[in-house]
Order: C-alpha cells, then structure tokens, then sequence
C-alpha cells in the first residue's frame, strides 16, 4: 500500500515532464512555422472550402516557389490510398533517372514531379522541377 503511494506521488510530480516528451499534433500552422524556421518562404496560403481526395481539409501554399498541398484525413485508409496515388510509379522513375525520353529525343513531360510525404493522418505533395527543393520541403515535414 505504502509502495502504491509512494509511485502515484511520483507520477504526480513526473507528470509535467512527461507531457513535455510527448509528440506535439501537426497543424497548418506548426507547418508553416517549421518551413519558416528553416529558411524557407511561405507564400500564397489558401485554405480549401471542398478538399480533394476524400480528404477531411486542404491547405495550398508555395515554399520557395514549389506548389504545396496539405491534406489531413480522419481514415488510414484514405491516407494511404492518396499517397500510393501520389507517389511516382517505378516506370517513371527509372526513366527520370535515367534520361532516357531525353536520349529517345521524346519530349519532355508537362507535368512536374511531385513528391508526397505522410506525417500521421497528414499528407503533404510537393511539385517542382528541383528535386532537392522537394525533399527538404518532405524532409521537414516528415519530421515534425
């Protein structure tokens, strides 16, 4: 008895910092606010009346001029289904790596890359030309 005491004051006294280890939620604006921190500038915020992808918000922005969606969903399912939609498929890629439509003589392709990361029930797209450009914007992201 005297044991159970003693554990329950010392959780009531550990309490606060073991909040403080927990993971904070992602929000639009923890974000902005980690592309910001990071040096990077956040323009042209839009916020979505009707989210695409069966997604329950949409948030658009540019960072360094590359186009970002934010989407947050309330189903796994959904958010792993918009991210394998997302993703390039393994065809594309090699030839991205490899220029071949280029040494074929095809043209160039209209659309942009686009690289998606998943955060929790948040999935973010990045589309730009510049390759490293994407994967800081998802790096960060991922890392919240």
């Amino acid at each position: 008895m005297k044991k159970i005491i003693v554990l329950g004051a010392v959780l009531l006294l550990a309490s606060p910092f073991l909040l403080k280890l927990l993971p904070k939620p992602v929000t639009p604006e923890r974000v902005i606010q980690a592309f910001r921190m990071s040096g990077l500038s956040v323009g042209d915020i839009t916020k979505f009346e009707q989210p695409m992808n069966r997604a329950i918000s949409q948030m658009s922005m540019t960072v360094n001029g590359a186009i970002v969606q934010l989407y947050e969903f309330d189903d796994r399912g959904r958010i792993a289904t918009a991210f394998e939609n997302e993703k390039p498929d393994a065809g594309s890629v090699i030839v991205e790596s490899w220029n071949l439509s280029e040494q074929l003589g095809a043209a160039k392709p209209k659309n942009k890359p686009c690289t998606p990361a998943k955060n929790g029930l948040w999935l973010l797209t990045v589309t730009d030309e510049d390759k490293a450009l994407r994967g800081r914007v998802a790096g960060i992201f991922g890392a919240l």
